[in-house]
């Protein structure tokens, strides 16, 4: 295989992997280690104010969901957790280049060329923080992020809700999974 031909094969692949990897949801979490979590038993979630009501419906079903797999049963209200959301929709920069052509021999090298686009991609930033309802103390947070696909399905947009809370959800309580 030609030195041109290997390039692009590598390019390409390497291109496919950068979608893949930008199209998944990067989890971070954090917690009070001197909360007891074994003592909480219920949540319930607080009002969803800043979003509509199919976002809002939404985000309840994946967060109830992911909570009652972890064995916390959801009440209306005053649970022993309740459970407080917020986000927000940036843009990140996405440069692309695109260079072809040129040709050398004997140290000289000539032609070529070289496309640069920016796009804006929108990302979408959940943060989830659990409150001890009796100190009103805030005892875990988490937070998803991932881009935002143009187009998306009121179905589509679940499943990225349900996976961002398993994944947002998946040691809990903190010190659960090794």
């Amino acid at each position: 295989m030609g030195n041109l031909k290997r390039f692009l094969v590598v390019a390409a692949l390497g291109l496919a992997a950068g979608i893949v990897a930008c199209s998944t949801v990067e989890v971070s979490t954090d917690f009070d280690p001197a909360a007891t979590f074994g003592q909480y038993k219920t949540f319930s979630i607080a009002p969803l104010k800043e979003f509509d009501e199919l976002t809002a419906g939404r985000i309840e079903t994946a967060l109830s969901q992911a909570l009652q797999a972890k064995g916390l049963q959801k009440v209306a209200e005053k649970g022993d957790l309740t459970v407080a959301v917020a986000a927000k929709i940036s843009n990140q920069k996405q440069i692309n280049s695109t260079g072809y052509g040129g040709y050398g021999w004997g140290g000289r090298w000539g032609g070529g060329m070289s496309t640069t686009t920016v796009q804006d991609i929108p990302v979408g930033t959940l943060v989830v923080g659990l409150v001890d309802t009796s100190t009103t103390k805030l005892v875990w947070r988490g937070t998803a992020t991932k881009t935002i696909e143009a187009g998306s399905t009121g179905q589509q947009k679940q499943e990225a809700l349900n996976n961002a809370a398993n994944k947002m959800f998946a040691n809990f309580p903190p010190g659960s999974a090794k």
